[in-house]
């Protein structure tokens, strides 16, 4: 849209009168033409004589209303002066013999200025006084229309989502039938007969917009929504053509098109045709990401280190102790408005990412009242029914889950307190196990919002959004032998019981040129996984059966103010947010205990169970023990932006600087117990005990047996503080060549100072004391970037990016203190007297888009990294010959570089004008080499030879696709995803690592509407194929006859893909999830 260079005098009354006689801030259907410069005096003063389009500027000037004209076709018409009597008097006079005539919108501050055709005019060049004869103002008739004439509405938003005030919806080939949009961008045209219709949206400074086949039905309304693209010089009376079912298709891919950055993502539209109920499986389906643990995101091959998440715009926290990770299965879909990944680096974004920013916004605040429920159920086909086992449950668990009533331990991390946990814990009876009937699936959610329009066009929204799930199902571990060379024997399950709550209130204001939101968020994820295994161990070859519980809870809030205010006409830009962000993990009491086995131990129902005998060895956690860990981290950003844009030769061109300030802190803590038997031998029953009464308080109070501090550090339990304060600022232009040539350039510095308390142990000749310690690093950085669009066509882009970009270490990265991984029985910590320094990396990124029309995409990326000093993750086996430590260190170099295919594209091209306009074909493939160079003599220990392996997480290739019909009342949806083999896990050689095998996944999706479309009923089928989950090592061996592991033959030659008889270190089978949903609009 055109610019106008509108003044005020530079008083701080004047800028006042600005706020105060704002509008709403949509986009006006007008060209802009200079309007008069508007003084203190001339508010109280008359009218001179002056162009219609300046009268009509100077009127909604005067009474703060809004006026939408096309001032482009109103030259050469002249009007008289005159004296002000009132908004609606004066736009009555001023139109008074013109060929123009004028409509109030809804309220009484929106007026739209219309040519009217059948108006008699007089000389253009002369015009009446506010006292002369008036025009008949138009009424808008009421519908007489018999049920067998229909209507159709809707609402036309431009390229961002906002309304297009003023534009005009016609049906084309019907003169009359047509209606200009309100406030909100709504429009309505009533009684139309039952056929079908193509209808046109039009408006100044865009293109128009044709939509054929929209079929009308007697007695009721067809919903129709326009997204208009801003018209260039080389697009000027160009009309964009869809088909009706394709009209509505969301903004995201608009926005994406006209982004600097380059990005991919996923809106809440497409979510709704997927079996996905939270954030990670979402993402699952975007190009070039795949998902580790169910939870976790890798971008473009690199994990967690390389990635970063914003919620609204706002940095998350980390919701893992010992890595900085999100766990995206926190935030349920129902509360997502769209996710985005940003895969270059621009400087208004913060710089520690560089496989991608993952960009989540929930809910935004509605331009009409709405309210949905939804109710839903399901099974899983190898669950649901069946037997489930669990740890201490509470009926709170179907809410929040219960924690105060199952910890035994506070955050005091003294010795002295250790000793108070130990009796905690023997006073009650922490360690028993249940089973009950695993119940269907639930689901419920309602969804509300509500627009309130205020006097001078301001105007209030809300919107409200709840949701629980609960589930629980059973994994069947078919095969397993740990990396500590334990097997598997007999039937093992994980039984998982999940709770998940989420909110979303967001609240906004809006005025003309200024727009304030305060968004909430709350998520509260209950997971409590019990596993069930019998095991072998290798180094002992004991054979034993364990249980192990272990209740999680995840919360996270999140509050955030940000506001957009503009000035002098859009010539300045003024943007700000303020947030704070909080995240609590707490592992209240996870337990795992081991039992005798009595007689044949491959078909024996009796156990016994009872504490371990003996003392208890300081670093046995293997053999049974309590845990207790809490992890409180939070972010607190405040941020500014300013921006100029302006315009040079027709081209739009744009400065902006800012700054953001991030403050993190983080506070760890973790204590383990363990129970042993104290007493003479024949105390306890050397078959052990039933298991509830295995750890009943009264063996401890008679002195059978006691719970003692254990552990890495013994008695002391582990614990880090960390703070984090990012101070950044940037400068960076848009500019714009020949309306097709696009340059962002700018650069972005970072000051971050990083510190870390924790417990380092300090080496003696005769003793190991522990002491607090603190490490603290700053450093300071400047980090170029710029994007190179040409517009080949106007829906072909190239696009070239170059950046510098950062990973910066981990507080754990920076902590001397391991920490222990009981699932994987694993230590993870530092090299011994170093840390982990920042990396720094060096981007290339070409992408070419093609935009064939409203809602198609198909574009092509490609994509270099090069790191220095890149931190990584290797693993070696320990002295015990059994067990293995993992540590975090800089290597010498890696690199990264793929190429990634993208498409969503209609089929109708195949057969115009048959049903095929409304299959959608979507689909991404992403081909992905990346290594990291490892020399053992700096950066491991010499006994380890020199390789490259892949990057820790990093899938060579993902296939996504799907195929849906969406049709009026019915929709039915097909995907398909694999992943190639992914490392999850790095040895000494090749032969060690840890895959994870690729599985095909097909997802089926049927939705029908019922009652006017008010009712939708939807059936939804996950992973249809069931696949076996496989973690392998590329290597052979076998158990021998005393249960002991054979030697290890090296398999690589075989290739790196899973091959039977490979070390399969697990293989689950988790079944198929089907679900039924009923949502009802009120």
């Amino acid at each position: 849209m055109e610019k106008r260079n509108y003044t005020f005098k530079k008083t701080l009354l004047a800028v006042g009168l600005l706020f105060l006689t704002g509008g709403f801030n949509g986009s006006p259907c007008h060209a802009g033409t200079p309007a008069t410069a508007v003084t203190l005096s001339q508010l109280s003063a008359g009218y001179p004589k002056e162009s219609l389009s300046s009268r009509l500027g100077r009127i909604r000037h005067r009474y703060g209303v809004d006026i939408n004209f096309d001032s482009s076709k109103m030259g050469g018409i002249t009007v008289a002066a005159g004296k002000p009597a009132g908004a609606e008097q004066d736009i009555r006079a001023c139109l008074a013999g013109t060929a123009y005539n004028y409509r109030q919108g809804p309220g009484t501050n929106t007026y739209t200025v219309f040519r009217d055709a059948a108006k008699k005019t007089a000389q253009p060049s002369t015009q009446p006084t506010a006292n002369s004869q008036q025009p008949q103002r138009l009424a808008v008739k009421p519908d007489n229309a018999t049920a067998a004439h229909g209507t159709i509405s809707g609402t036309v938003l431009d390229k961002e989502g906002f309304p297009v005030i003023g534009a005009t919806v016609m049906v084309v080939g019907m003169s009359g039938k047509g209606d200009a949009t309100d406030l909100k961008g709504h429009y309505a045209i009533t009684g139309l007969p039952s056929r079908s219709f193509t209808v046109e949206a039009s408006c100044i400074s865009y293109q128009k917009m044709r939509v054929s086949d929209v079929k009308v039905h007697g007695g009721r309304t067809t919903k129709l929504d326009f997204i208009l693209q801003e018209a260039t010089s080389e697009l000027q009376g160009v009309t964009v053509t869809a088909s009706y079912n394709n009209a509505t298709a969301n903004a995201l891919l608009a926005q994406q098109k006209n982004r600097m950055a380059m990005s991919d993502g996923i809106s809440a539209d497409l979510i709704r045709k997927t079996p996905d109920n939270n954030v990670a499986q979402v993402l699952g389906r975007v190009s070039g990401v795949t998902i580790d643990k169910g939870k976790y995101v890798v971008v473009r091959g690199m994990s967690e280190r390389y990635n970063n998440v914003q919620l609204n715009g706002a940095a998350l926290p980390s919701t893992e102790p010992n890595k900085r990770n999100f766990s995206f299965d926190v935030i349920p879909a129902g509360l997502v408005d769209k996710v985005t990944i940003a895969k270059t680096f621009t400087p208004d974004l913060p710089a520690e990412f560089t496989g991608g920013l993952v960009e989540v916004n929930t809910l935004s605040v509605p331009t009409k009242k709405f309210l949905n429920v939804s109710i839903g159920t399901g099974i899983n086909t190898i669950s649901t029914g069946k037997t489930m086992e669990t740890g201490i449950n509470y009926a709170s668990d179907y809410l929040f889950g219960n924690i105060k009533d199952r910890k035994w331990a506070t955050e005091d991390h003294s010795a002295e307190a250790a000793d108070v946990y130990c009796k905690n814990a023997a006073q009650r009876n922490p360690i028993q196990f249940f089973k009950y009937k695993a119940l269907p699936l639930q689901t419920y959610s309602l969804t509300a919002g509500i627009p309130i329009t205020l006097h001078n066009g301001h105007k209030l929204g809300a919107v409200l959004a709840l949701t629980y799930r609960n589930e629980q199902t059973i994994h069947n571990i078919k095969e397993a032998r740990m990396i500590s060379a334990d097997s598997l024997f007999r039937t093992n399950r994980a039984y998982n019981f999940v709770t998940a709550t989420g909110a979303v209130l967001n609240m906004g204001w809006q005025a003309r040129n200024h727009k304030i939101t305060w968004r909430n968020l709350f998520n509260n994820r209950f997971t409590h996984t019990t596993t069930d295994r019998f095991i072998v161990t290798d180094y002992t070859a004991w054979w034993t059966r364990e249980l192990y519980s272990n209740p999680l809870r995840t919360l996270m809030f999140q509050t955030q103010m940000d506001g957009e205010h503009k000035f002098w006409e859009d010539q300045l830009i003024l943007t700000w947010n303020a947030s704070y962000n909080k995240v609590n993990r707490t592992n209240p009491n996870t337990a795992l205990v081991e039992a005798n086995m009595v007689g044949d131990r491959y078909t024996t129902n009796i156990f016994g169970w009872r504490p371990a005998s003996g003392s208890a060895s300081q670093f046995d956690l293997t053999s049974g023990h309590l845990m207790y860990s809490d992890l409180n981290e939070s972010k607190k950003t405040v941020g500014v932006n300013v921006e100029h844009p302006f315009e040079v030769a027709g081209n739009k061109q744009r400065v902006k600087a800012g700054y953001m300030g991030t403050f993190r802190r983080s506070d760890f803590f973790q204590q383990y117990i363990k129970p042993h038997i104290t007493s003479p031998t024949g105390q306890l029953p050397d078959k052990g005990l039933p298991l509830n009464d295995a750890f009943n308080p009264k063996w401890f109070e008679q002195g059978f047996a006691v719970y003692s501090p254990v552990g890495i550090m013994g008695s002391y339990a582990d614990y880090y503080e960390g703070s984090q304060d990012v101070h950044a600022a940037y400068l960076m232009g848009d500019f714009t060549f020949f309306n097709r040539l696009h340059l962002t350039a700018g650069v972005r510095m970072e000051d971050a100072q990083t510190s870390t308390t924790t417990r380092t142990a300090i080496l003696t000749s005769t003793s190991v004391n522990w002491n607090d310690t603190t490490i603290s690093i700053k450093n300071t950085d400047w980090l170029p970037a710029a994007t190179l669009v040409y517009n080949i066509t106007p829906t072909l882009n190239a696009r070239l990016a170059f950046s510098k970009t950062l990973a910066r270490p981990e507080f754990r990265e920076l902590t001397f203190t391991p920490y222990y991984r009981v699932e994987d029985r694993m230590i993870t910590y530092t090299k011994f007297g170093d840390y982990v320094k920042q990396s720094r990396i060096t981007n290339w990124d070409l992408r070419f888009e093609w935009y064939p029309s409203l809602g198609e995409v198909v574009s092509l990326s490609l994509f270099h990294k090069q790191f220095k000093d890149p931190a990584e993750v290797y693993t070696w086996l320990r002295q015990d010959g059994h067990n293995y430590d993992e540590i975090h260190a800089n290597l010498p170099e890696a690199t990264a570089k793929g190429i990634e295919l993208n498409v969503r594209k209609s089929l109708g091209f195949l057969l115009p004008g048959s049903f095929l306009r409304d299959l959608w074909f979507t689909g991404n493939f992403s081909i992905i080499d990346g290594t990291v160079k490892l020399n053992y003599d700096e950066s491991i220990q010499n006994s380890y030879k020199n390789r490259r392996r892949p990057l820790m997480g990093m899938s060579p290739y993902t296939v996504n696709a799907g195929l849906g019909y969406f049709g009026k009342k019915f929709s039915a949806t097909v995907n398909y995803g694999r992943k190639g083999r992914s490392l999850l896990l790095s040895a000494e050689n090749d032969a060690y690592d840890i895959y994870e095998n690729p599985r095909n996944v097909l997802d089926l999706q049927l939705a029908a509407k019922f009652l006017k479309n008010r009712l939708e009923v939807k059936f939804n089928a996950s992973d249809l194929l069931h696949e076996d989950y496989i973690l392998y090592r590329n290597c052979h061996g076998y158990i021998d006859t005393s249960g002991n592991w054979s030697d290890i033959v090296d398999w690589t030659d075989k290739g790196m893909d899973y091959t039977p008889g490979d070390w399969v270190i697990s293989r689950i089978n988790k079944g198929v999830n089907l679900s039924l949903t009923v949502s009802y609009n009120l």
